[in-house]
């Protein structure tokens, strides 16, 4: 609570001056948070910050893996500079990486051009829950030359629902590169928007969680199938990658699985040295190494 100092003029019989109002501290908004390092260098260390709108999307159109990682390369070079209406430009060399052709970038631009998403988000005058489909990227421009440039927009009305958003993942980008599905870089989206929240766990309905990770609605429909070759091989990389024990429990009726419970914790010091060990090493034996089988050189 803060008092009104009164004129250092006033008479002392003056009366006194009226209390103000506490001002209630302002909630920091997820634009407010800066990338850091080099995201879009997968040889260098780095953060890119993904609101909660778009970790909680559901793609309508959806993406791969090189897709996903593009969007969130082109999403971490606008952050720190977002503003409506504004054109970013990124030399087309910086996003093809090791590729020496370009084609998979056209193809990978056609496809973010034509995805289309629902965000999810609250009306901050009302504050009912809302569902706004949309373009994931907005107008772009390319250069036609290999070593040209790609310049690029997001949606007015994309930029006007992350002026409110308050939650946000902070990704490490060299771990985003690690992890070889698309699916796997969902979850770990999922668990750093969820990281620093009081609760350790949350529970989803089968067909939530598949939204979540991007599973398209014809692909994979027996939950033994999205189990198997979705779900279990994510964990498997972000508990052998990240800084994270994740875990995903069946909540059955009777012999069907109706829920999904999701939990995550923190790895201790030890752990987190074995985490960033793995990192460090080739991806050739990643896979062994994770099943607990020991590499035999000859």
């Amino acid at each position: 609570m803060s008092l009104a100092s009164p004129d250092d003029t006033a008479k002392s019989s003056a009366a006194p001056a009226p209390l103000k109002a506490s001002a209630q501290p302002e909630r920091l908004r997820s634009l407010d948070i800066r990338t850091t390092g080099h995201p879009l260098d997968p040889g260098n260390f780095g953060s890119i910050i993904k609101p909660a709108e778009l970790v909680d999307v559901v793609e309508i159109s959806s993406l791969n893996r090189t897709e996903l990682v593009l969007y969130n390369q082109l999403l971490a070079h606008a952050w720190n500079d977002m503003a409506p209406g504004k054109v970013y430009r990124l030399p087309k060399a910086v996003l093809r990486g090791s590729h020496e052709s370009n084609d998979r970038l056209h193809d990978a631009f056609d496809r973010l051009m034509g995805a289309f998403a629902k965000v999810r988000y609250r009306d901050p005058r009302t504050g009912r829950a809302m569902t706004t489909r949309i373009n994931i990227l907005g107008p772009n421009t390319e250069e036609d030359e290999d070593q040209g440039s790609f310049y690029y927009t997001f949606h007015d009305s994309l930029f006007r629902i992350l002026e409110n958003s308050h939650t946000w993942a902070r990704l490490k980008s060299e771990i985003m590169y690690l992890l070889r599905s698309k699916y796997s870089i969902r979850l770990y989206e999922m668990i750093e928007r969820r990281i620093n929240l009081h609760a350790q766990s949350e529970s989803f309905t089968i067909d939530e969680f598949r939204s979540l990770l991007g599973v398209p609605d014809d692909k994979l429909p027996r939950y033994a199938d999205f189990n198997k070759h979705a779900l279990q091989p994510a964990l498997e990389e972000i508990n052998q990658l990240t800084d994270y024990v994740v875990s995903v429990g069946a909540i059955k009726r009777g012999r069907t699985v109706e829920k999904l419970h999701l939990a995550w914790l923190k790895k201790s010091p030890e752990a987190l040295k074995s985490a960033a060990d793995e990192r460090a090493r080739s991806r050739i034996g990643r896979s062994v190494r994770r099943n607990g089988k020991i590499d035999v050189i000859l």
